[in-house]
């Protein structure tokens, strides 16, 4: 039973990473490119206060698994040596390489690198396009529905013939995809699509911190075997107050009338789309406890035309 118990907890420290985290890893070598063993990194998060530490192994490597996605500094100290401070913008369901390079330690030194985003992650065989919250704000969203976030991704194909589900990957069925927020399965288990409400639509663009969506999930945290899994992580509070308002509003008078109104002498319809949001997060207690608090909602009013054939007047 030790022996199985000791494997498990292996296995588990080698691979442990969830639908909501990311993990940082990397190298600690010297500037002759030497492997420094035993460094100590370390690993901290300003958003929220939150400060890791660990010991590079015997092949210099590091790993720290099961981050909050967000923007982290890394660096590293061992006797007589130190590296500069690597600052790192972490994605959901990236396994992010970070290598420090230490030299000489010098009494007031403050390097700072920016790590770059490699184009091709060789961490592990997952496909993901993650889209950050800069991304999520400006990538258009038509009508607040958050599926609109995937359709960029490459082998995604949009649904042209109709019915529930908007989109395929790779040529599987339409209805293989999974879609979830901050872990936990949204998806609709009637049309197997995520939308919902009144208005056929997901809402929630102005909620959401960052999207991922992952082509082939090998990793242990996915499953279902969605030939493509839609990944969303919702806002949180941190040690500074942060909130925004937005309204996308559109009328009638702001559109022209149609060719068929306009050759029948027909005015335009009432048309109104109000689209609205509010959110606001901030510290609660300092490094310990803190809010977030999000509201959104779309009101709209819609024409139709039609033909209608009425009796003619008879004398």
């Amino acid at each position: 039973m030790k022996t199985w118990t000791i494997l498990f907890l292996s296995l588990l420290s080698a691979s442990a990473q969830t639908m909501t985290t990311g993990t940082i890893v990397g190298d600690v070598t010297d500037a002759t490119g030497a492997v420094v063993r035993g460094a100590a990194v370390s690993l901290d998060f300003p958003a929220t206060g939150d400060h890791r530490t660990t010991v590079a192994g015997e092949d210099g490597q590091y790993r720290f698994p099961l981050l909050k996605p967000g923007e982290y500094t890394v660096s590293a100290q061992a006797p007589g040596l130190q590296s500069g401070v690597s600052r790192i913008d972490l994605l959901v369901g990236q396994q992010q390489a970070v290598n420090l390079v230490m030299d000489v330690a010098r009494t007031q030194q403050n390097v700072e690198v920016v790590a770059q985003s490699s184009l091709l992650q060789t961490e592990n065989a997952n496909q993901a396009t993650s889209y950050s919250g800069k991304q999520v704000e400006e990538l258009p969203i038509n009508g607040g529905d958050i599926t609109n976030l995937a359709f960029s991704t490459p082998g995604l194909r949009l649904n042209v013939g109709g019915g529930n589900t908007n989109f395929n990957v790779n040529g599987l069925p339409f209805s293989s995809a999974l879609f979830t927020m901050n872990g936990a399965d949204i998806t609709e288990p009637y049309n197997l699509n995520n939308k919902s409400g009144a208005s056929n639509n997901t809402l929630g663009a102005n909620d959401l911190a960052e999207a991922a969506v992952i082509l082939n999930a090998y990793s242990a945290q996915y499953g279902r075997m969605a030939g493509g899994q839609v990944n969303y992580i919702t806002k949180s509070g941190g040690n500074s107050f942060h909130g925004n308002l937005a309204e996308s509003y559109n009328d009638a008078i702001l559109n022209a009338n149609d060719f068929f109104n306009n050759a029948t002498g027909t005015p335009p319809g009432r048309s109104v789309a109000n689209q609205y949001a509010a959110g606001l997060g901030g510290p609660i207690r300092k490094n310990k406890t803190a809010f977030y608090f999000n509201t959104e909602g779309l009101r709209y009013a819609l024409p139709s035309n039609g033909v209608i054939s009425v009796p003619s007047r008879t004398s």
